[in-house]
This record gives C-alpha cells, structure tokens and sequence, in this order.
C-alpha cells in the first residue's frame, strides 16, 4: 500500500506536469474560468502536425499575464474542456486584447473536427459570432463528453494572450460592469472634447481647438485599443487598421507639441526652446509620412520611440521653466508626465515586457485623464488669464482702448500670418525633401541597371547572372518546375584573337551574344557573358530535350553565319554544355553551373562544334 502511494505521488509531481494540462470540469457550479490555463507552442506547422508534437515542446501559461512580444510564427493555444454533466453547454472563450491580427479556434469531439471561421483585429467585423470590443468565440460543449481544443493566433503586433471561459450569465455580469465603467470614462472624454470644441467657436482661439483635438486623439486610441473601434470606425480597410495605433499615438504627441508651444508662450518670451520644439515638431512629422509605408510593427516601434523623444524634450523644457517660475509649466509638466508614462508603458507592452505591470487599458484611462484634465484646466485658466488681464488693462486704459484694439487686431493678423508662412515653409521642404528623394532612387536604380550590363555586348554580366539563378532556383523549387543552365564557349577562340587581333575578337564576341539573343524567344529566357568568350543561358521551366534544341539552334544560328570583323569575314563554331534539373533543397545554384561547364568541357573534349548535357553527350547534327 504504501508503494502504491509513493508510484501515485511522483506521477502527480513529475510527470504530468510535463503533459498537457489537466481537463477543466464545467459542470452545473461552474461560471467562469479566469485566467484560463492552457499549454502553447510557436509552430509553423499545421494542426495535424502540431497535435503530434512532443512534450516538450508545449509551455504552461496558468496566470493571465503572457505577452510573449513580436514573434515572427503563429502561437499555437491547448486545452481541454470536460462536461460531466446530462446536459449540453453553452460555453464563451474570451480573448481580452483585441489587436490580434487573427484567431482560428479548432474543436475536437469524437475525432471530429469543427473550425470556427477566423476572429480578429484584420478579420471581417461579419466573422464575429458575438459583436464585442473582445474577441469572443461561442462554443457548444457536448452532455458527458471531453473535448480538445485548439487555437491558431496570428498577428505583427505583440501576442499578449488574456485568455478566460465564461458561461453566458457571467460573461453578461462581467460586460455590464466593464462597459458601464469604460462607457462613462469614454463620455467623459467626449464632454471634454465638446467643450474645447465649443470654446473654440465661441473664442476662436486656435489652442481650444488643438486641445480639442488632441483629447479627440485620446479618445480615438482608447476606442482602438480597448476594441471599441468597430463601434465607430469600422473602416474594412487593412492599411487603416496597419497604422491607426501608430498613427493616432503620434498625432496625439504632435497636438500635445504645439499646446506646449502655447500655453508656455515660448514664441514671445523663450524663442530658443521655441527652435527646439519646432524642430523635434518637424521630425514628427517627418516620421508620420512615412508611417503609411511600414508595416505595424515598425510603424508602430517608430511612433512610440518618437513619441518618447519628443516628449521627454518638452518634459524638460517645462522641468526649466519650472524652476524659472512659470505660471503654466508645473502643471503642463504633470499632463506631459502622465502622457510620457502612457508611451513607456506601451512600449513594455509592445515588447511583450508587461508582466509585473498594471492591466493595459486601466493605465491608459489612469494617464489619459490625467493628462486631459489638466491640459483642459490650462487651456481655461490660460484664457481666464488672458481676459482678466484684458480687463484690467481696459479700466486702466479706458483711453486708448480703440487703439490698442486695432494693435491688438493687426497682432493677431500678423501671427496668423507667419504660422500660416511656417506651415507653407515646411510644406515646401518636404515637397523638395520627396522630390530629393526620388531623384535619388531613380538614381540609384539606374546605376544598379547599368553595373548588370557588359560593356563590350550589351547583355547582363556575371553579377546579374549570379543573382538570377538563385532567384529562378527558388522558383524551381517552389513551383517544382526544370530549370535548364546552358554554358557556352566560342571555338579556338585564342586562335582569332591571336591571328586577326582583338579588336576582331571583340567583334566575334558580340556576333555570339547577338546570335543568342536572336535564338531566345521567350521574356523569361536570359543570356549573360559569363567571362572571356563564355556565355550563360537561363532557361526556367525547361527540361533537358528542351535547353538541348535552344542550344542546337545556337549553334546552327552561329555555323549558318560567317562573322564580319573589322579584320574580314571568319568562320567560327561554338560547343555548349546543357544541364537541366528541378531543385532540391539539398542543392545549390553553383551546381547547375557547374554540371552545365562538365558538359561544356565534354563537349570540347570530343571534338568541338556540338552539344553534351551532362547526362550524356549529344552528337553534331549535320546542318
């Protein structure tokens, strides 16, 4: 008996820990299930191959915390769901981060397999069996039946993995309290949003609309974030969805820029600091052309860094300003630090560094206030200011109040006039930064163009050559498609050039190469000189009968016709070598240079003026 105990006890303790994770019970006291435990593993394999793996290639996630970062493969999620009970159940598997690209869920019940249709943040909105900022799956668990299930997860974002089973009363519990929280928070962003908004019309003052603005950005990157967008922004466009996050954190970052700029009133009294925010404004906005053109990851990697930067310059621009006793700077220095914190934080979330953090969206909501509230506070205090001191100075000055009001006038003119030359300025410059640019790349490419060209004929050289053929064997391989290789030599050739001098040789050389090139008919056909009097062919999707009748009629084409030189007419034969063959893995594309240069020297070997493949030799054909 007490054998017995000790085998049961190390089995628990060592050995199943290593397999897969035990059943989770639903039976009639089950509601939920948060964090969820499951065991997962990064494979491109398929799921018939990724059911077979071993052991130890499975992970055990129990805490609700993994963010396993960027990851270049999908992450493949297991467990098992038991139903003791003499009835079906109504079951919701919820994935709490709503920006995975894509999530493919596989059930198996009685060796039978059932895929759901694909849920995520660039999957179709009508895919979604439940209309949710979640991802949210409803699966049917069978009356006294034990299922596997298994989850396919793509995404260039991070993969952060929040993954809990509900019953249907408590996930509706759940929801109500949540949404009422984050409906309530993302009200009260639009009341502030509306009130800059409606300050602005009633002021017409540009820093109203700016905050305005940049409290709409907030709220827009929480509704994307939280997976609210598809309530308000359900653009089914995948280059939108590549860089809205990226895009509204860095645009959140430039409209905090210019406030700063603003309620610091660096343009009249601190016109260095003024340079410094106009230039890290600049780089902003240089980084936000190019965000359209990356993809998430970087896109999303060049926002937050530049975000940060620019940030952490107007954080020690206000710190300064702090010490000199500004009446705005010690506020405007807690918003930049509460909306600098947001960035870092996002930056550990998206470097999957987020394990000992608070939850994601709570901190989020936690900055974003802060930062909102206080700019809003700034903005109405700046303008209380501005009024009351306008007042003051009006009984002061009762007077010249015409007059001042006319200065005032052609003031205000004047500024709008030079931040309306500033933003043409810099519409000009990167109009011709782009046009710069583009000069260069057609530059560039035709330099490249021409470093692929021989000189003396005009056809591709050995560079081109080398690279050609490792593209058209990884094409063979993939499309499982013959890839021939011809080598071509010109017959005693030392002879012509040793008798009628090379200047005739030059011409003989550029006879061959016309002659190929008259033989090739299709587009995909290449000849490149390949050194001396040695030419190459490329022919994809061609087997040995084939390159062997393109070499023959090279040779024909070039026996058929005597050669005019600056030196007179001299005959000359040619001697190929053919290789043929679909590519392995095992190979490489050396190789077929190689085989087609034994045939060549074959061919040489038996007298000249004839083909050989490398199989086997192909006699002169009479003409």
């Amino acid at each position: 008996m007490l054998v017995r105990y000790w085998v049961c006890l190390f089995v628990c303790l060592f050995i199943m820990p290593i397999g897969y994770a035990a059943d989770l019970i639903i039976d009639n006291q089950f509601s939920s299930s948060k964090p969820l435990h499951f065991h997962y593993t990064l494979s491109n394999a398929a799921l018939a191959e990724v059911v077979h793996l071993n052991r130890e290639s499975w992970h055990q996630s129990t805490d609700g915390t993994l963010n396993l970062g960027l990851q270049d493969q999908p992450t493949w999620l297991h467990f098992s769901l038991s139903n003791p009970t003499n009835i079906d159940k109504q079951l919701y598997l919820l994935l709490a981060h709503p920006l995975i690209d894509s999530v493919t869920l596989f059930q198996s019940h009685n060796n039978a397999l059932r895929q759901f249709d694909s849920i995520g943040d660039r999957e179709p909105l009508k895919n979604r069996q439940i209309k949710d900022e979640a991802l949210i799956f409803s699966i049917t668990l069978k009356a006294k039946a034990t299922d596997q299930f298994f989850v396919k997860v793509n995404s260039e974002g991070n993969i952060k993995l929040p993954l809990s089973l509900w019953t249907p009363e408590a996930l509706v519990q759940n929801k109500s309290k949540y949404n009422l929280i984050t409906g309530i928070f993302l009200g009260f962003l639009l009341a502030l949003v509306l009130s800059n908004a409606l300050l602005f019309a009633l002021t017409r003052k540009s820093r109203f609309l700016l905050g305005a603005c940049y409290i709409a950005s907030l709220w827009a990157l929480l509704t994307v974030v939280l997976g609210f967008s598809y309530r308000y922004f359900n653009f089914n466009y995948q280059w939108f969805q590549t860089i809205n996050i990226a895009l509204l954190f860095l645009s959140a970052t430039l409209l905090l820029n210019q406030l700063t700029e603003r309620l610091l009133q660096l343009k009249s009294e601190f016109k260095k600091l003024l340079r410094i925010l106009r230039v890290i404004f600049v780089s902003c906005c240089i980084a936000l052309l190019f965000l359209p053109w990356m993809s998430y990851a970087n896109g999303l990697a060049l926002s937050l860094y530049t975000s940060a930067i620019n940030l952490v310059i107007c954080f020690i621009v206000c710190a300064f300003l702090s010490f000199k006793q500004h009446r705005y700077a010690r506020l405007l220095t807690i918003a930049l630090a509460s909306h600098l914190f947001a960035v870092i934080f996002s930056l550990a979330v998206f470097n999957g560094h987020d394990a000992f953090l608070p939850d994601m969206p709570k901190m989020l909501m936690g900055t974003f206030f802060i930062s909102s509230m206080f700019i809003s506070y700034l903005l109405i205090q700046q303008f209380v200011d501005r009024r009351d001191f306008k007042i003051h100075r009006q009984q002061q000055l009762l007077a010249e109040a015409k007059i001042k009001d006319n200065l005032q006038l052609e003031t205000i003119k004047l500024q709008q006039d030079m931040e309306e030359d500033l933003e043409r300025r810099i519409q000009e410059h990167t109009f011709e930064l782009q046009v710069t640019l583009r000069e260069l790349e057609d530059k560039n490419r035709e330099l490249e163009e021409k470093n692929t060209l021989d000189a003396l004929t005009g056809i591709r050289n050995r560079s081109y050559f080398d690279k050609k053929l490792t593209m058209e064997f990884r094409r063979s391989h993939r499309e499982e498609t013959p890839l021939a290789v011809i080598m071509l030599d010109i017959d005693h050739f030392k002879k012509i050039n040793d008798s009628i001098g090379h200047l005739a040789g030059d011409d003989a050389i550029r006879f061959v190469a016309n002659s190929i090139q008259y033989c090739l008919k299709r587009p995909s056909d290449e000849v490149c000189r390949y050194g001396g009097e040695e030419f190459a062919i490329i022919l994809p999707n061609t087997d040995t009968e084939g390159a062997i009748l393109v070499a023959q009629a090279i040779r024909q084409q070039i026996n058929a016709q005597p050669v005019q030189t600056v030196a007179g007419v001299v005959n000359m034969t040619i001697s190929a070598g053919v290789f043929s063959a679909i590519a392995q893995r095992q190979q490489e594309p050396s190789q077929y240079t190689a085989f087609a240069d034994k045939a060549l020297y074959q061919a040489k070997h038996q007298g000249r003026d004839q083909v050989c493949s490398f199989e086997h030799p192909i006699p002169s054909q009479s003409e």
